[in-house]
């Protein structure tokens, strides 16, 4: 299970900004201590399912916010308003935002964020 728990991991952030709805079917399925194939396979019918979504707006900004929370306590006030700027100019085809927040992953070295699939 730990194999499968880290690869979750580095999807949660990419399944947040596209669907809460799967996020919270995903965090269900791993909830508790029994995993077993069939939990394995609907894992991965989810994904499949998440990576073919179109984008939605409101779960991909709700996703940089909770990625923002890796830095808002060490970030500038000058990178918390750039953040938010984007994130307010960000449509379904224009979005700067991303490659901001890992702009300061990087700068920040927030292992577990870089390691997400969010910046594929």
């Amino acid at each position: 299970m730990h194999e499968i728990q880290r690869e979750w991991a580095q999807w949660k952030y990419f399944v947040m900004a596209r669907s809460q709805k799967e996020y919270l079917a995903l965090r269900q399925l791993f909830s508790g201590n029994q995993w077993s194939e069939a939990k394995t396979e609907q894992f991965y019918q989810h994904l499949a399912a998440v990576k073919n979504m179109p984008v939605n707006l409101k779960a991909k900004r709700n996703a940089y916010e909770h990625v923002w929370g890796y830095f808002k306590k060490v970030a500038t006030p000058e990178e918390r308003q750039r953040l938010f700027a984007l994130l307010n100019q960000m449509t379904e085809t224009e979005d700067e935002a991303l490659s901001y927040l890992k702009e300061l992953a990087e700068k920040y070295q927030t292992a577990y964020l870089l390691e997400s699939h969010l910046f594929d």
